[in-house]
């Protein structure tokens, strides 16, 4: 799966819900609904389901404002997402690696494989 993005590198869905699970997830942890949400961190709500539902990969000033309205770190964001560099010496491509805590499912979820 491809998500929208100023990027011509394509987001694997495992990375892509990997992310969206620690956006929920922090969102829970602050106690706050989309709306309240989006309010604090200067976005419309559809553009922040669009983010937490894996649609939308949002650009750095946009995680920034998240983290903050979450009362967490943009790393706590990105927790479990590590990108590993090209080909050297038979550590095989470039690509995303997933790791950490299982991806849980929400409805709407499509399973997952972590790497």
């Amino acid at each position: 799966m491809k998500a929208s993005s100023r990027s011509k590198a394509p987001f694997p869905f495992e990375a892509l819900a990997r992310f969206a699970d620690n956006l929920y997830r922090a969102r829970e942890r602050a106690d706050l609904d989309q709306k309240e949400a989006a309010r604090r961190a200067a976005l419309v709500r559809s553009q922040l389901d669009r983010i937490e539902g894996g649609e939308y990969i949002p650009a750095l000033d946009v995680l920034i404002r998240l983290a903050g309205a979450y009362s967490t770190s943009v790393g706590d964001l990105v927790s479990g997402l590590t990108w590993r560099s090209g080909r050297v010496e038979r550590s095989g491509p470039a690509g995303y690696i997933v790791t950490g805590k299982e991806h849980s499912a929400r409805p709407g979820d499509k399973p997952t494989a972590e790497t």
